[in-house]
């Protein structure tokens, strides 16, 4: 009751952050008074989201993503069992497969990021209520910063490898391996929709582009070596140890200088 007052108030001052957080506690703490609180949690941040403005919806359909994403990891042995139905109006998630899950919150976590120049212009001060603050806020300068590497997070997950099409998306290119202004210029293609791979990396190609020509490159060399310790995870290309050398190397020597370098060159 508490919590609902300080989100009536938040509301009325147009307080965005104290809305989200106010969401966020009631949702935590209906956990203990209903039954399917994530199912109602979903509900009711898809309400808010729809009288929201920018960047409160984009922030919102990234938390609804995470709701999405534990629900799946707390009823997975159900899941698993379910086969898939044709032509049946799935509205309750209780009936939903492993690919509708999927789906839903791959959709929901692109959806974050859409609006780029927006989450680029958007500092993260008025929001410090709603954000665990570590010490190194200059690797994550902007919303768009944080929502995009909240997504990386489940893209990186391989999760849906356990069940996927025979045309399986593959990093088996070593341009995935290429320094950070030639690898935002490639191409990755394929049929595979659904790749989570794929969407990492042309999520990853967003973020270094964003930080390509930044005065200062710790939030490029940041997302860029995560880049490359990702792609060296998924590669199925024949010289990948090689190729992951030389590009960790490159990031050395290229900023040397730079104090955020060091963790290339460990």
């Amino acid at each position: 009751e508490e919590v609902k007052k300080i989100y009536t108030l938040a509301k009325a001052e147009k307080q965005d952050a104290q809305v989200i957080k106010a969401l966020v506690y009631m949702t935590g703490l209906q956990t203990e008074t209903r039954e399917d609180n994530q199912s109602f949690s979903i509900t009711e941040i898809e309400k808010e989201i729809i009288s929201a403005k920018e960047p409160v919806i984009s922030i919102l359909k990234s938390l609804l993503a995470e709701i999405y994403w534990n629900y799946y990891q707390n009823n997975r042995w159900k899941i698993y069992n379910r086969t898939t139905t044709d032509k049946f109006e799935k509205t309750d998630i209780a009936t939903w497969t492993t690919e509708d899950f999927h789906k839903k919150i791959s959709e929901l976590y692109l959806q974050s990021i859409h609006e780029e120049k927006l989450l680029q212009q958007t500092k993260l001060e008025p929001y410090d209520a709603i954000i665990t603050k570590g010490n190194m806020r200059h690797l994550r300068p902007t919303m768009y910063d944080l929502l995009a590497h909240r997504a990386l997070n489940y893209f990186e997950n391989d999760e849906r490898d356990i069940k996927k099409p025979a045309y399986a998306f593959q990093i088996d290119q070593a341009s995935a391996f290429d320094p950070a202004a030639d690898f935002i210029t490639r191409k990755f293609s394929t049929k595979d929709s659904q790749s989570l791979e794929h969407k990492a990396l042309l999520t990853y190609q967003k973020l270094i582009a964003f930080h390509l020509n930044n005065t200062k490159a710790d939030a490029l060399i940041d997302a860029d070596i995560q880049r490359i310790e990702f792609v060296k995870e998924k590669s199925t290309h024949p010289d990948k140890d090689k190729l992951y050398f030389n590009a960790i190397n490159h990031i050395a020597n290229q900023y040397e200088k730079t104090p955020t370098a060091s963790q290339a060159w460990y």
